[in-house]
């Protein structure tokens, strides 16, 4: 055998029915042999490693299903619906924005709309991509999700090739996102942030309902400040919170991007220095704020689309064509 000279030695012993025989071999290794035995220990010993310690940072982007599931889309059918409020369904300037009047009938084509917000599993898989340098991961405090950078220090904010993805449940909703994030992760799968009309038709249906379910909210319906969990759920969690479509977290866990400009309806009066092509729409509730005026699906939030514009109460799901 190359590398070894081999010793053979025959020993009989003796038992009280018979005789066994049997042989023990000795290998003595070459220098060489040593070298490569002491190389292949490391990389058991590295392997080893990476398996017990690699998931507890959450490296592993979760299980396939929440992968799945993050993906999974409604399709929102052709049609008109009902976009914006009426006068009468609250107070103008109180629970009712101006800028959400008047209401009016729009026409959408068929389209599809993530069932579920962009999850924390799913996210990491995209800032992790392949080809791009390791990253580091930063601190998530659930209770108050803001991030940290490891050690404790806080830190600049981590854009797109250095990302780092809180170490949270992979179930649940990734928040903290600026609108370039936000756009870049769709894009990579193949899709594009919802617009205004199409976040709102998903959210209401066509019969003009304030909210996902209907027209009066209850505690506990949606993930607002009132239910009091002071953090994201799970998606679905709240299953009254599910739009007629099908489609869930509309009124509560995390406001949403869109890809419209903040502008006035067509037919309203209504001058605001932020109109234009500075401010994107944002829409839906989140666990932070209460649930009126947020949580109705007219509402509208105007925020910037700048890089550093991102918030733990701010997140996404994508959209796109049917056709």
């Amino acid at each position: 055998m190359e590398g070894f000279t081999m010793n053979i030695k025959i020993r009989r012993q003796k038992t009280e029915d018979r005789k066994q025989t049997f042989c023990l071999c000795r290998l003595k290794p070459t220098a060489t042999h040593c070298s490569l035995l002491i190389a292949h220990c490391f990389l058991l010993l590295l392997l080893a490693f990476c398996v017990m310690f690699f998931p507890s940072l959450g490296w592993t982007g979760g299980g396939a299903g929440v992968y799945e599931k993050s993906n999974e889309m409604v399709l929102i059918p052709e049609g008109k619906f009902l976009m914006g409020s009426k006068e009468d369904d609250g107070r103008v300037g109180v629970d009712l924005g101006v800028d959400e009047i008047p209401q009016r009938e729009v026409y959408l084509k068929a389209f599809y709309i993530d069932k579920y917000e962009v999850t924390v599993g799913a996210y990491r898989k995209f800032a992790k991509g392949p080809g791009e340098e390791e990253r580091k991961f930063a601190e998530w405090t659930v209770n108050s999700p803001s991030i940290l950078l490891v050690g404790g220090l806080t830190g600049e904010r981590a854009r797109m090739k250095k990302m780092r993805v809180p170490i949270a449940d992979d179930d649940f909703p990734m928040a903290d996102v600026s609108y370039m994030e936000a756009e870049a992760y769709c894009k990579s799968m193949g899709k594009r942030l919802p617009t205004e009309n199409e976040w709102e038709k998903a959210a209401r249906g066509s019969d003009g309902r304030i909210w996902p379910w209907g027209n009066k909210f209850e505690t506990g319906m949606a993930n607002t400040i009132e239910s009091k969990e002071n953090r994201t759920v799970q998606g679905g969690s709240f299953t009254a919170d599910m739009s007629p479509y099908g489609v869930y977290d509309m009124a509560g866990n995390l406001m949403e991007w869109t890809s419209s400009w903040y502008e006035a309806y067509p037919g309203s009066k209504l001058e605001r220095p932020q109109f234009g092509k500075g401010y994107k729409v944002m829409k839906g509730g989140t666990w932070g704020a209460p649930s009126i005026p947020f949580s109705r699906v007219a509402h509208r939030h105007p925020v910037k689309p700048t890089e550093n514009n991102h918030s733990h109460r701010y997140g996404f799901r994508c959209a796109k064509d049917a056709g």
